[in-house]
């Protein structure tokens, strides 16, 4: 492509859209790592991840329970197991992005080994995100498990 016809029509969206609050829309990986990286606090038994990825008012809506990330660290102590393993698979369905909050939905799956025994879980999710300190971090999260 011409690199002048490119600027020439750079500066025509600039023309037309004006310079009236234009906020760069964040990369989806940088909306889906807080997500992505939350889930592996769980696989890492880490209540860290938990707490650096989401806002300190956290709130998790989980199948009829209203859990805070205080709920999620009790939850992973109060099980540990050396033999534990989780792997988790994420299937964005939608992102959008309005300023400083967005939301994202997907389908969250989750093998999960301990000791002898393997559970397959699958849930569909909706978080929304909000830019803090330029971060991304969660504010709440809906969970819906599915059969």
């Amino acid at each position: 492509m011409n690199h002048r016809l490119l600027i020439t029509g750079i500066i025509l969206v600039t023309l037309l859209t004006g310079t009236r609050n234009v906020q760069a829309q964040a990369p989806l990986d940088s909306l889906h790592q807080p997500i992505i990286q939350f889930f592996d606090g769980f696989s890492q038994v880490k209540e860290s991840l938990f707490r650096e990825n989401t806002t300190p008012d956290f709130v998790l809506y989980e199948a009829g329970m209203i859990w805070t990330n205080d709920t999620l660290a009790l939850k992973i102590k109060g099980n540990p197991s050396a033999n534990f393993e989780r792997k988790n698979t994420f299937t964005f369905l939608k992102t959008e992005q309005k300023g400083d909050m967005a939301w994202v939905s997907y389908w969250n799956q989750a093998i999960i080994r301990r000791e002898d025994k393997i559970r397959n879980v699958r849930w569909l999710e909706t978080v929304v995100l909000v830019r803090q300190a330029g971060r991304w971090k969660i504010r709440m999260m809906h969970s819906t498990p599915m059969r």
